[in-house]
């Protein structure tokens, strides 16, 4: 649907004008040859190269559809309504989700962390009512900002629930937020925080707790692997468990047969970049992780001297996008169709360089 949705694009677009830089149509060119490559010398080529299919699908379609679709004040509107109606009504399912079943998931996905994903991304909406437009705007945006974060405690989900106060302090940064405001919000925020915490079973903030020594140990882990397959990785979804034979753990409250039970379900590193490293190679990762640096870096400059004219403040783009990165941090979120489009629809919205 991704590919599809991306070819009708390109035959149907109006504005035959080109896009993007010559710089991003090459990075895009040279991650989909690492991603076939890395699936084709894989020990499952067929099934790396579905997932990596998936992959650039999500990300590149989202990309270039936003390149080639919103770059007109009118499309952005519209991609803004769509976005605050998509977000409603996705919170909406959540709360009913919570009060029938006692999980926020269940009629949307597997498990919290997607869903999470979703939400911090769609943010884009009601950031953009909150910090432009009239009162009944804001209060709009607000108002959905409020219910995300009750959906959040709702998850007994602590990485998105901290995320927002992460996002707040970019936000005084930039002052976009005025800083007494931040703090006030800081204040109501922290004692949340240790209401909600106490709130946790022990076992869920235990030494021994699965998501605790699993994210730990894999960071040396991913990285032993891409050490004995640098160039293409082991292939999206390969298997890892051969790579523990020889690798001796390093986190001390879990011993390595459990490790190895966790790596034999789990299957990824629970950190996209990570994923990225041990399956496909320190090229992808490096030219990914750099094409995410200059882009975010030209959000970074437009916040600091925004347009006056501009339909978008750049903050509106920055925050969900660092939300989303926060995240991918203790999740392969981009390993999901849905939340890889609109994660890259939102780095195709950042300005493109004035030359091209």
């Amino acid at each position: 649907m991704c590919l599809v949705t991306l070819g009708v694009v390109w035959l149907l677009r109006r504005n035959r004008a080109r896009v993007g830089g010559t710089g991003e149509f090459a990075v895009s060119v040279i991650l989909v040859v690492l991603v076939y490559a890395s699936s084709l010398l894989s020990s499952t080529p067929w099934q790396s190269t579905a997932r990596g299919f998936v992959v650039l699908s999500g990300g590149l379609g989202g990309f270039w559809c936003a390149r080639m679709l919103l770059h007109d004040e009118s499309n952005r509107r519209f991609f803004r309504a769509f976005c605050l109606v998509l977000l409603s009504a996705l919170l909406v399912v959540c709360v009913w989700n919570y009060f029938t079943s006692g999980k926020i998931y269940e009629l949307v996905d597997t498990n919290p962390h997607p869903v999470a994903d979703r939400i911090l991304l769609l943010w884009f909406a009601p950031l953009s009512f909150l910090l432009s437009g009239p009162l009944v705007k804001k209060l709009v945006g607000g108002l959905q900002l409020l219910v995300s974060c009750v959906v959040f405690y709702l998850s007994d989900l602590r990485s998105a629930f901290f995320i927002p106060v992460a996002l707040l302090g970019v936000a005084s940064f930039f002052r976009t937020i005025r800083l007494k405001y931040a703090i006030g919000v800081l204040i109501v925020a922290g004692v949340a925080t240790v209401f909600f915490v106490k709130q946790l079973p022990w076992e869920k903030i235990g030494k021994e707790y699965e998501p605790a020594y699993y994210r730990a140990e894999n960071y040396p882990f991913s990285f032993h692997i891409a050490v004995k397959r640098p160039l293409l990785g082991i292939g999206l979804t390969a298997p890892r468990g051969d790579f523990l034979e020889d690798y001796n753990i390093k986190y001390p409250y879990v011993k390595k047969e459990r490790f190895a039970q966790s790596v034999a379900r789990i299957g990824v590193s629970e950190n996209i970049f990570l994923t990225f490293m041990a399956e496909l190679g320190f090229p992808f990762v490096i030219l990914y992780g750099a094409a995410l640096i200059i882009l975010v870096g030209r959000l970074v400059r437009e916040s600091l001297k925004p347009s006056p004219h501009g339909f978008l403040h750049p903050i509106v783009l920055l925050l969900p996008i660092t939300a989303g990165f926060l995240h991918f941090l203790v999740y392969d979120g981009l390993l999901h169709p849905q939340v890889s489009w609109f994660f890259h629809i939102l780095l195709g919205l950042t300005p493109i360089r004035k030359k091209e």
